[in-house]
């Protein structure tokens, strides 16, 4: 398991305005009840492990679906994409163009 990356005996965690269950596959978004599938959830707990920290694709798709990433696949901007769909605005997943994707971490109030 990669550093960060919260496996299914982890408590549920929550950033921003998801609590994920990993063990459940599912989460919380605004208050609704989101239902994930198995790869829409490992990598949502990925990148939730880590907030703030951006993960290239190649980085994804090994500790992810583990497998290298193949030259050119789109399989993690298409999962990306599905999961900003399901969770709307209640948590930000942000592209850094030619690097990858991350989850912004909470805003500091104050």
């Amino acid at each position: 398991m990669g550093a960060g990356r919260l496996g299914p005996d982890h408590p549920p965690v929550t950033v921003g305005g998801v609590t994920l269950d990993v063990a459940r596959r599912c989460a919380v978004a605004a208050g609704r009840e989101v239902r994930l599938t198995a790869l829409q959830s490992a990598l949502l707990a990925h990148l939730m492990g880590r907030p703030g920290r951006v993960f290239s694709r190649e980085e994804l798709m090994n500790e992810v679906w583990g497998y290298p990433a193949a030259m050119g696949t789109r399989t993690v901007d298409v999962h990306v994409a599905e999961l900003r769909a399901k969770l709307g605005e209640a948590l930000r997943i942000r592209t850094v163009r030619g690097v990858g994707y991350g989850v912004e971490p909470p805003r500091r109030s104050g």
